[in-house]
């Protein structure tokens, strides 16, 4: 599909009582705080991509206004032009949306954004479905947000020693009741917040709203999560979100071939190439996980039994993070001792190998070339045995 839209300022705007064609809608913005001249521009929401603008307007006495045309319903999010910060809005066509609110740029450690406030969307019914089926993940930030107060004191304790690399101070506080009650609190939360998620998307899953709920509810898919995908309807499958989340959950194969070269940076910030980690080993696992990544997390123990065992025949491990927040990663390799080279993914290695869905694990030959993807449990273990027989 081709979307076109038209940018009008603030002196073109049309007025509350115009009509909107029903092949295009609307958005018209009035946010207090944003000064004449301010770009602001609307972006693709829940593609789980970088997208950029499809459509930019110039705030004209304190107003802007977006129209454009789309097949099905769409989230967009409305933001100023090089500052994070957003307003999610949903539309089709039809509509003419109204955007009131307040705004106030802030300057985080040198990076600016927008805090939007007191944001009222109107004119967009399938808007205010939006709102009704995410009021839940409002609720469950509100519940992560007390967690982390209530374990603040234990966390800034942690957190200093990591930095400090005081691990005689790390596993003594590890072994304190304040730690266990974290973790236990920690696991109920995300037990919850799985279980939550689940439901709103299987509960939907006979319209689009299964799919796009999935997209905007969640940062990586995993492997279990094709089962949600199964369980949509053909129709929904083949809808706009359907198919995002089916070319992520089934992207096209690098078995066979060879695997993207790629620069990582050590803990003592030197360069390291995977030609270069490949060095004298017959066979590599490239793992892609994550802290927050509950079946990452359960392979561990079978890495750490295979590496143990085949170690010595020429068998590495390198396991790539996506974690956005570099706390938690270390915080998870603080508790996994993970005894192979760990790296986060800062410069883009998961996108170039395609992953869309963790744990994703890519066995290489000497060469480099991908020989499996995605083995795990018992069938890593038999194909490893395989090779080094």
């Amino acid at each position: 599909m081709r979307m076109f839209f038209l940018v009008l300022l603030a002196g073109m705007m049309l007025t509350v009582g115009a009509c909107t064609p029903k092949d295009s809608f609307t958005i018209q913005g009035k946010i207090t705080g944003l000064s004449d001249g301010t770009i602001m521009e609307l972006v693709p929401g829940a593609t789980h991509k970088q997208e950029k603008p499809v459509v930019e307007a110039i705030v004209t006495k304190g107003g802007f206004s977006f129209t454009g045309n789309v097949e099905t319903p769409r989230l967009y999010h409305v933001m100023v032009q090089g500052m994070n910060g957003v307003i999610p809005v949903v539309v089709e066509n039809g509509l003419q949306v109204c955007i009131h609110g307040k705004a106030e740029k802030r300057d985080y450690n040198g990076q600016m954004f927008v805090e939007f406030s007191d944001i009222k969307v109107t004119g967009s019914p399938v808007h205010d479905e939006f709102l009704q089926k995410m009021d839940f993940r409002t609720k469950l930030d509100q519940l992560y947000e007390d967690k982390e107060k209530k374990h603040a004191d234990i966390n800034r304790k942690i957190g200093e020693a990591r930095g400090n690399k005081e691990q005689v101070l790390l596993d003594s506080l590890s072994r304190t009741e304040a730690y266990a009650q974290m973790e236990k609190d920690e696991a109920a939360f995300f037990e919850k917040a799985e279980a939550e998620i689940t439901k709103a998307v299987l509960d939907n899953k006979d319209s689009w709203w299964g799919p796009f709920l999935m997209l905007n509810l969640m940062s990586w898919f995993e492997e279990d999560q094709k089962e949600w995908f199964e369980a949509f309807s053909p129709e929904v499958q083949k809808s706009y979100y359907g198919q995002i989340v089916y070319k992520e959950l089934f992207p096209e194969t690098l078995e066979g071939k060879n695997a993207p070269s790629f620069t990582v940076t050590d803990s003592e910030g030197k360069k390291v190439t995977l030609q270069e980690l490949q060095k004298n080993k017959k066979y590599i696992l490239v793992d892609f996980w994550a802290s927050w990544c509950a079946p990452c997390r359960k392979e561990i123990p079978n890495l750490k039994a295979l590496y143990d065992r085949f170690a010595a025949k020429g068998l590495g491990i390198i396991s790539i993070s996506i974690d956005k927040d570099q706390k938690a990663w270390e915080k998870a390799l603080s508790e996994e001792q993970l005894p192979w080279p760990n790296f986060l993914d800062d410069s883009g290695i998961s996108d170039a190998y395609g992953v869309k869905t963790i744990p994703a694990i890519f066995l290489l030959d000497a060469n480099g070339k991908v020989l499996s993807i995605k083995l795990r449990g018992e069938t890593l273990q038999k194909k490893l045995e395989e090779l080094f027989q």
